[in-house]
């Protein structure tokens, strides 16, 4: 281990780490403000994922001064990592309601009821398995172990998140051929197929962050990607700021209308409109 760079292959930026906090703690300060002003309580995932990714930064400034504690690279290392499973939640989330907004439920190829279901199961899986194999890469004596684990993490949500993009660009076309898509009546300030393509977006975005996750870790701990800090910003930090801050200006609220929207945040308000539409 280097006296000067601890467990790291580089010696981390103290400057890039305070200002990736910076920007991500002032996006999850608003986001926990429109949460709690909009009542849009399903925002919660994505909520918490930015906070996590703020504390992530956080701890990388303190890893960076301190890089020989592995306490600190394990915590900034989860913090960091684990975040866009969260965002995902909410993404699967939003769809979900968005199918039942538009009362199409026929044109989504899983039903909307069982979108969150389904999805969330695997995004969990991914979690659990993200978080147990980077705790694990760590460790020398379980960093083989911990780096599969993780990288199986990984493909789950890869393979979970490429087959919400599949669904939702055939529900897209699916609506654009239908006499629906232009009865649905426009409750907020965007429209619902603008919303959608925000998810897709944001989908996209977070699949090309995970093949560059998958390729890092794949390469093992002193891979040429590990060890250049400036990939970790340009395809991993800037990404997931992205997914972020898109969020901000298009809002599921200013879709739906504060009428289809519950307090508890749950789905019934969008199932008494289907089945009254029915």
């Amino acid at each position: 281990m280097n006296s000067d760079t601890g467990i790291y292959l580089y010696k981390p930026s103290l400057g890039a780490a305070i200002i990736a906090a910076g920007v991500f703690g002032i996006s999850a300060a608003y986001h926990v403000f429109q949460m709690v002003r909009k009542k849009a309580w399903f925002y919660n995932p994505l909520t918490v994922g930015a906070c996590m990714m703020t504390a992530g930064y956080v701890f990388r400034y303190l890893s960076a001064k301190s890089p020989a504690s592995l306490g600190l690279y394990i915590g900034q290392s989860l913090l960091i990592i684990l975040p866009p499973s969260l965002y995902a939640a909410t993404i699967y989330m939003i769809y979900g309601r968005l199918v039942l907004f538009v009362a199409a439920p026929e044109a989504s190829i899983i039903r909307p009821t069982r979108i969150t279901k389904i999805f969330v199961c695997g995004d969990v899986l991914a979690f659990f398995m993200q978080a147990g194999g980077g705790g694990m890469m760590a460790q020398v004596s379980m960093a083989k172990t911990g780096q599969t684990i993780m990288l199986i993490g990984l493909f789950i949500q890869l393979f979970f998140f490429s087959f919400f993009l599949i669904i939702s660009l055939v529900f897209w076309k699916r609506m654009r051929s239908s006499p629906k898509a232009f009865q649905v009546v426009q409750h907020g300030k965007y429209s619902w197929s603008a919303l959608l393509k925000l998810l897709l977006s944001a989908a996209v975005i977070i699949i090309l962050r995970c093949i560059f996750r998958i390729m890092e870790f794949g390469q093992g701990h002193d891979g040429y990607l590990t060890s250049h800090e400036v990939y970790m910003y340009l395809f991993d930090t800037v990404p997931m700021l992205v997914v972020q801050v898109m969020f901000h200006f298009l809002y599921a609220a200013d879709v739906f209308g504060a009428s289809a929207l519950d307090m508890s945040g749950d789905n019934h308000s969008f199932i008494n409109l289907y089945e009254r539409s029915a």
